[in-house]
């Protein structure tokens, strides 16, 4: 008769101490240094949202330009509403005199 083996997961739960240089660079890579980000600077809210989707021309949309043109405003004035509710959550909408490169 042959010995019963263990299984394979009872010999992976042994620790044995040392941590391998593969085990290391992962943990660098995931973990990454502890340091906190610098805090961002404030944005502006701007009032046309599509200026430079405008600035492309029309949607090729053949015999539907105004009604796409209306509805892709639509979105891009929903958009930078989301945008800027999320950013004044946050306390970084700025007012007209903040500087743009801090």
């Amino acid at each position: 008769m042959s010995r019963r083996r263990r299984s394979s997961r009872t010999r992976r739960i042994g620790n044995t101490g040392a941590e391998s240089e593969a085990e290391r660079e992962n943990k660098s890579f995931w973990h990454g240094s502890n340091d906190m980000p610098e805090t961002p600077g404030k944005i502006q809210v701007t009032e046309q949202a599509a200026s430079v989707i405008r600035s492309l021309g029309s949607a090729p949309l053949t015999g539907q330009e105004s009604i796409a043109d209306h509805y892709f405003e639509a979105v891009y004035q929903r958009s930078v509403a989301l945008a800027s509710a999320l950013a004044a959550a946050a306390e970084m909408v700025g007012d007209g005199e903040d500087e743009h490169d801090k």
